[in-house]
């Protein structure tokens, strides 16, 4: 009985003890060596176990946020799923990887990440030309980093994607400077990879003379490794496969001579090395398991020869007296309590760090939901600021050109409606492009017409063409059923920057817009979009920064002038959609730019008309409209506009104001701001619905539309105008609430 407590107390001191050093393995190894660890065992071919310290390292180091050994972490797990052939994770674990060694400015690593992913990319048709970038993106790095190791490694990678592509003038492009940086204490895998190459290369521009002397380079080399005892058994079974390569290009070598014995032959050692390196890593991974095999019996004859030792020394102590056994139990009793002590000094300690992080963490996330908090504000507050004294300006200027009498000054008008326009769109693009950048962005599904709203476009683009004397043809593939569902506010400000961009830029030219159908499935389509133009062009030297913030492409006189960020939206708004933007130019010939997005097909809905506002003239009308704003000039110009097209106005000032004249008059229809004094839009808007359920009521604001339209909706108003406006679609949008009413 006594024995059996001893028993229990050792197994669970051992135990405890276990556990203790199992919960903080993390906090005391060093991370370099559990990813040094995970680094060897792939090298064994032990991926399994790789992963699994991979992933305790990064726990440390997402702890301690290292992010270059995090970096290095994410390298490591996605060179496992690249030899397991999950290339999808391991295309996602190399970009991680690249995050991590880009913010803490690895140079070295992120020259290999862009060699690896460059491997992986180009494995598959669709994403070759992205694994060309990134070969040559590696060897820029390494280039920069005068890495001669690591500038060979992108260059002969390259040269042999342009091989394989039979591509042979590119691929030389990239071998002869690889061929320069090569020296005697390369590693031998490079000189064999190169001299094979090349003897591809000559073979096939028939220079068989200097073909034969590479290949023969080539399979010096790699005989002679696939003998080194040194090489583990990838390598070595690296060397059989460029032997066989290397016999394949001089079997070739003798058919293209009509030797066709010594091609036979040549082919036959092909083959052969082809099966050897099959057969080599296959014999490996036997005897590895083997291995295994046997230190597993050996592991399970020293734990069966420790029970025996351990039954042998529990007979020994049989005839120990008590004495002796009250001394251990003390001593073990001391030690127990010893270790717990220092236990919880310890967790105590990790407790008090513990509860400081998450104050700290806290603290941080509140710092964080302050200032976007504030950003947010500060973007609806700077957009109603902004647009507010805008639409005046804009609008009264308006007036001012359309009197008889202010002809005089009609240029001066003109100049001070462009800048306001221009300062408008200014706003529209910096907002937007915040929006972006701080992911508010979110792309709808919504039912419309392609056709319609391309048009809608290219009509609302109307004074551009004129200025600049421009046509623009708009081609639609007859394939395609235009009414789509998907994001037609986010493809309405793709396409007006794209086309907008091309008559600014053309002068007595054309304009093209097209969409071909790339691709028909029964539920969807895969849309290309064509904007082109027979323009200025574009520098070459300025087509990869053209899609950058604020970049501009230069011009002498300054005629061209802009915001810069028309085509940085663009770009954005296409990743929003995972695709891309691509672009062809020559200077003086004119550019070309084109992108694909996938929309679903949508059944076209009945009932209520496209165009609702059709039935009732948007022209002269005698309907009485309640203007509520507390800006007089905002009111002289709403009013004015109109007036101009026979309705008739009031005005109040305020919230409170509407609903007293709203009980004692009819009214057609109210037009709402939202930020008033005494009692705001929204307020008023719920104190008319409860007596007036019918009158349209539209918010007239210079907010934000995101932000506004479902608060705005939410209370009862019907629609929203967002001033400054354009004056045919205010109409529009009064016409086709009327008419809601009116058809009922």
């Amino acid at each position: 009985m006594k024995n059996n407590i001893l028993h229990s107390i050792i197994f669970f001191l051992i135990g405890f003890t276990y556990t203790v050093q199992s919960q903080n393995p993390l906090v005391s190894d060093s991370i370099q060596s559990y990813i040094k660890k995970a680094e060897r065992l792939q090298e064994e071919y032990q991926y399994e176990k790789a992963l699994e310290i991979a992933k305790i390292a990064q726990q440390n180091a997402q702890y301690n946020n290292d992010d270059k050994s995090l970096g290095y972490i994410y390298n490591i797990i996605a060179k496992n799923y690249e030899t397991s052939e999950d290339d999808n994770k391991a295309r996602s674990n190399y970009r991680k990887a690249l995050v991590y060694a880009q913010s803490s400015k690895s140079k070295v690593l992120e020259t290999d990440l862009y060699n690896n992913l460059a491997r992986v990319y180009t494995k598959h048709n669709l994403t070759r030309k992205k694994g060309v970038e990134y070969y040559q993106k590696s060897y820029e790095f390494a280039l920069k980093l005068k890495d001669t190791a690591r500038m060979i490694r992108p260059l002969l990678n390259l040269g042999e994607y342009y091989i394989s592509r039979k591509d042979f003038d590119s691929s030389y492009e990239y071998l002869l400077p690889a061929r320069k940086l090569i020296h005697k204490k390369s590693p031998n895998l490079d000189k064999t990879k190169l001299n094979g190459l090349l003897g591809k290369y000559f073979l096939n521009i028939s220079s068989y003379q200097r073909a034969e002397e590479y290949i023969d380079n080539a399979i010096s080399y790699a005989v002679g490794e696939t003998k080194n005892s040194e090489n583990n058994d990838e390598l070595i079974s690296t060397y059989y496969e460029e032997l066989a390569s290397a016999y394949e290009t001089k079997s070739e070598l003798y058919r293209k001579q009509d030797d066709f014995k010594n091609a036979y032959a040549f082919q036959k050692k092909q083959f052969q090395n082809i099966l050897k390196a099959k057969d080599y890593k296959k014999l490996k991974e036997l005897q590895r398991a083997n291995i295994k095999y046997e230190v597993d019996i050996l592991e399970k004859r020293a734990k069966k020869a420790e029970s025996e030792k351990k039954e042998s020394e529990s007979e020994v102590l049989k005839w120990r007296g008590s004495i002796i056994l009250g001394i251990i139990l003390i001593l073990i009793s001391l030690a127990f309590l010893i270790s717990s002590y220092r236990n919880n000094i310890q967790k105590k300690r990790l407790n008090n760090d513990l509860i400081d992080k998450n104050k700290e963490l806290k603290s941080a996330k509140e710092t964080a939901e302050q200032v976007s908090t504030l950003k947010s504000q500060f973007i609806s507050t700077v957009s109603h600021e902004l647009r507010t004294p805008l639409y005046g300006v804009i609008g009264l200027t308006s007036l001012l050109m359309e009197n008889p009498e202010d002809r005089k000054r009609s240029e001066y008008l003109e100049s001070l409606k462009f800048s306001g326009d221009y300062l408008l769109a200014l706003i529209n693009d910096v907002l937007q492009l915040s929006k972006i950048e701080t992911n508010e962005v979110t792309l709808e599904k919504v039912s419309f017409d392609l056709k319609s709203l391309i048009e809608g476009i290219v009509n609302s683009l109307q004074t551009k063409q004129k200025n600049n004397n421009n046509k623009v043809h708009v081609n639609i593939d007859k394939k395609i059923n235009t009414t789509l569902l998907g994001d037609s506010v986010r493809l309405s400000q793709i396409l007006i920057n794209l086309i907008g961009n091309a008559l600014k830029f053309t002068k007595n030219g054309n304009i093209w817009v097209e969409v071909k159908c790339i691709d028909l499935k029964d539920k969807s389509y895969n849309l290309r979009f064509i904007v082109k133009d027979d323009g200025i062009g574009i520098p070459k030297s300025k087509q990869k920064t053209i899609f950058d913030n604020f970049a501009q492409v230069k011009n002498e006189n300054q005629e061209y002038e802009g915001t810069g960020l028309g085509l940085a939206i663009v770009k954005k708004l296409i990743h929003l959609h995972d695709s891309e933007i691509f672009i062809k130019s020559k200077e003086s010939v004119g550019s070309e730019f084109y992108f694909d997005l996938y929309y679903e097909k949508a059944i076209k809905e009945e009932g209520i008309a496209d165009n609702i506002g059709e039935s009732i003239s948007i022209g002269t009308s005698n309907f009485y409209v309640l203007i509520v704003d507390d800006n007089k000039i905002n009111q002289i110009v709403t009013q004015n506009i109109l007036k101009k097209k026979g309705y008739t106005c009031s005005i109040a000032s305020n919230g409170a104001n509407a609903i007293e004249m709203l009980r004692k008059e009819k009214f057609d229809l109210i037009l709402m701001d939202i930020n008033m004094p005494e009692m705001n839009g929204l307020e008023a808007t719920k104190v008319i619905r409860t007596f007036n359920t019918n009158i349209p009521i539209i918010a007239l604001t210079a907010v934000e539309e995101r932000e506004v339209r479902a608060q705005a909706l939410s209370v009862g108003m019907n629609d929203v105008i967002i001033k400054p406006y354009d004056t045919e679609q205010f109409f529009q949008t009064i016409m086709k609430n009327i008419s809601k009413v009116k058809m009922v």
